[in-house]
């Protein structure tokens, strides 16, 4: 007797145990999947503008996202440097309350501090003449 509830108790472990290796792997999937959003290469990817530094090292993109049903994402703007291979657009991910305005004759990027709708409480990082990821910023109000 106490055979047979060893091998129920074995089963009912092994079949928990498989349940929770599959669902971790869909959260692996499901965070890659988020993970990868901001990429050139993504389906969904609606580019509004592109501009390439008066230097051509750098380019910024102002994009968005398709969702479907659900219409457009908000509006992102990312500046990554001008090689053949990045397509990485996370990396040079413009912070919240900032916008690309355009490029002066020296490479310097313009910003311009807003107040986005899908945030009540936003807080500026950038101050007057700055850098980020390398590239020359100017904020303006």
């Amino acid at each position: 007797m106490r055979k047979w509830i060893l091998i129920i108790v074995g089963i009912i472990l092994i079949g928990i145990i498989g349940i929770g290796i599959k669902i971790y792997s869909e959260l692996n999937d499901l965070a890659e999947a988020f993970k990868s959003e901001h990429s050139l290469d993504e389906p969904n990817l609606i580019i509004l503008s592109e501009s390439i530094s008066p230097g051509k090292k750098y380019k910024y993109y102002e994009y968005q996202f398709d969702n479907g049903g659900f219409g457009y994402s908000r509006v992102f703007w990312s500046v990554i440097n001008n090689d053949e291979n990045k397509n990485d657009l996370e990396k040079g991910l413009i912070p919240n309350g900032y916008k690309i305005i355009e490029w002066s004759n020296d490479s310097v990027l313009t910003l311009k501090k807003w107040k986005p709708y899908y945030e009540s409480n936003t807080t500026y990082e950038l101050n007057g003449t700055t850098e980020f990821n390398g590239i020359k910023i100017k904020i303006i109000e």
